[in-house]
């Protein structure tokens, strides 16, 4: 069995992080929830659902924080950012988005819709499932903050409530901040591991499938439960509840910038990338609409 590469600096080069890579920090008192204007948003039960849904996925991030840790012990940089910064930024935006939904829906008992989900989807979120190299599993965390950053520029353009704009917009930065650190410790990595294209590319999509199946459709279907104690949600009711979102997400998600992240671990010549993110921008609209 081959050596494993001991990396005790990975760090982004600052040569090659943009300026706007540096960006504030907030904390929950950034937020006016006071001001929050609950008559514009109070009605509408898929914003509901996919804000508490936001939230457990977020929250839970202390476990998935565990996980890499485990996997990349041997990279003490990496390790030191994901407790001090990564962790802690993800756990305070499933925190502040616990506020909004208790703010507008105060009579939902959050703690038990979370436990479910923490019990549903912790034999999904283990360190043995994580990917099968390090650069591969970095790979896959770009996946993971592309969504991330794709979903909350939605939110921050759709949203029918000014607090939650701008809630979305803090969010936001973050995730795309995270996203700039996985990558470039994925170089890191794959400068040792020399992964095709073609691998590169199948672990990606593996992470697209695996996301949509488990973190979104548990997240939403415990809402649901504890909303609506007397029903159960079936895949069925996630396809139904996906559909009603189709206009928002046709609108208003950010396909071209989703797209532009996810193919940048696959590191295709520039011209060749720019003829063919036209189409699978349009492919990647018309999977979500449909």
């Amino acid at each position: 069995m081959a050596e494993r590469p001991r990396f005790q600096g990975i760090k982004p080069s600052p040569a090659s992080m943009s300026t706007d890579n540096v960006r504030p920090t907030w904390c929950l008192t950034d937020i006016p929830y006071p001001a929050i204007e609950k008559e514009k948003i109070i009605d509408n039960m898929d914003w509901f659902y996919l804000l508490a849904g936001a939230s457990f996925v977020e929250t839970l991030s202390d476990l998935y924080t565990r996980n890499l840790v485990d996997y990349y012990r041997e990279n003490a940089s990496a390790i030191l950012w994901l407790r001090e910064e990564w962790e802690v930024e993800e756990v305070q935006h499933g925190h502040a988005l616990r506020q909004y939904v208790l703010t507008v829906w105060p009579d939902f008992d959050w703690e038990r819709a979370y436990q479910g989900f923490v019990d549903a989807y912790a034999p999904y979120c283990r360190t043995e499932l994580l990917g099968p190299t390090h650069a591969l599993e970095m790979a896959s965390r770009c996946v993971v903050e592309t969504g991330t950053a794709s979903f909350y520029t939605m939110i921050r353009v759709a949203s029918p409530e000014p607090v939650l704009c701008q809630l979305a917009s803090r969010i936001r930065a973050d995730e795309i901040h995270h996203y700039r650190y996985f990558y470039h410790v994925f170089l890191q990595y794959q400068m040792h591991e020399k992964n095709s294209r073609w691998r590169i590319g199948r672990e990606l999509w593996k992470r697209v499938v695996e996301i949509d199946q488990e973190d979104s459709y548990l997240a939403i279907k415990n809402v649901f439960e504890v909303k609506n104690p007397e029903q159960q949600f079936s895949l069925e009711d996630f396809s139904a509840f996906r559909r009603r979102l189709s206009n928002l997400i046709s609108r208003h998600y950010p396909f071209n910038m989703a797209m532009k992240m996810l193919l940048k671990p696959i590191g295709l010549p520039p011209i060749l990338q720019k003829g063919i993110l036209p189409l699978l921008t349009r492919m990647a609209r018309r999977a979500f609409t449909l």
